[in-house]
């Protein structure tokens, strides 16, 4: 619970104007008169500004606040109690996916939501990174395989036009904004289309990059495009991330000496799949099952 005592405000800003709708729900309590009401709501301006004060001679209790992005793409939104400079910051920058939520309650905290209303991460557990040393990129929240151990061994291509899928652990509440993928020895020749993606278990397509047409890729070179929309993770699950190229040679990838044998790898959920043939300028919206590689490759989120 959040307690305001007279005078005191809350305030809070977004991204955008009039795209973010925030309803506080409380109580003010006055002379021993208690008034449970929806104490504001409103959609927030682009800069923080005051959206509630308590009344003169007035405490107010706050059991719970609601922040819905009703925009078609991510937005963020803060808090301030008392203020607006970061001092008084009760939350950080927090991002909302499409039609998702936040909500505060007083015995559970920050939950965020999807469009279904399934919670995705309440702020309080413990995050994974807390327990499991993480040594990715710098602003990278996930990869394929630890770059602490990764051998930069010079892995196989796929072929022109086929769609390559390694696989990645995802937690939920984490948004997927772009893909990194690592070059190694061999540079693109001639490119004309590539893309990076993400696909769910059901190799079902998720998130998308635009077209880089004939934009060059040197050996060597980290690349990271964004999705055209970021994906917010729905549930903590094996994933795959998504590569394709049409080119004279496709580039070669960091990454693991492949795998004697694919037998175990080829269990389910698949540790490597070169997928459908003969794309051209997009992904497949479902990938079809392909041929099991052995070659393990890093990529990353951020």
């Amino acid at each position: 619970m959040l307690v305001l005592a007279a005078g005191d405000t809350l305030a809070a800003g977004a991204s955008a104007a009039s795209q973010v709708t925030c309803t506080i729900f409380g109580m003010e309590l006055n002379a021993g008169v208690e008034v449970y009401k929806v104490l504001d709501q409103r959609q927030l301006a682009s800069s923080p500004a005051t959206i509630y004060s308590a009344p003169a001679s007035t405490e107010a209790f706050i059991k719970s606040i609601k922040v819905v992005n009703n925009d078609t793409v991510v937005r963020t939104f803060q808090m301030f109690r008392g203020g607006v400079a970061a001092v008084n910051a009760i939350t950080p920058v927090w991002s909302l996916l499409p039609g998702c939520s936040a909500v505060f309650q007083e015995t559970l905290g920050w939950q965020f939501l999807d469009k279904a209303g399934n919670e995705l991460q309440a702020l309080g557990k413990v995050l994974r990174e807390e327990v499991d040393p993480f040594y990715g990129l710098t602003g990278h929240i996930a990869e394929s395989v630890p770059r602490n151990i990764c051998s930069e061994t010079n892995t196989s291509q796929p072929a022109s036009g086929q769609l390559l899928l390694q696989p990645i652990f995802l937690e939920a509440g984490q948004i997927v904004s772009s893909v990194s993928w690592h070059s190694a020895t061999t540079a693109a020749n001639t490119p004309t289309h590539w893309l990076f993606g993400l696909y769910n278990r059901a190799l079902q397509r998720l998130a998308m990059s635009a077209d880089q047409t004939t934009t060059a890729w040197a050996a060597q070179t980290l690349k990271t495009l964004a999705m055209a929309v970021p994906y917010l993770v729905p549930r903590s699950d094996v994933y795959y991330l998504a590569f394709m190229m049409v080119a004279t040679t496709v580039i070669s990838f960091k990454g693991f000496t492949g795998k004697v044998s694919t037998t175990l790898a080829a269990r389910i959920p698949a540790l490597g799949v070169n997928s459908s043939l003969n794309l051209v300028a997009s992904l497949p919206t479902v990938a079809i099952p392909g041929l099991l590689v052995n070659t393990v490759y890093w990529c990353s989120v951020s």
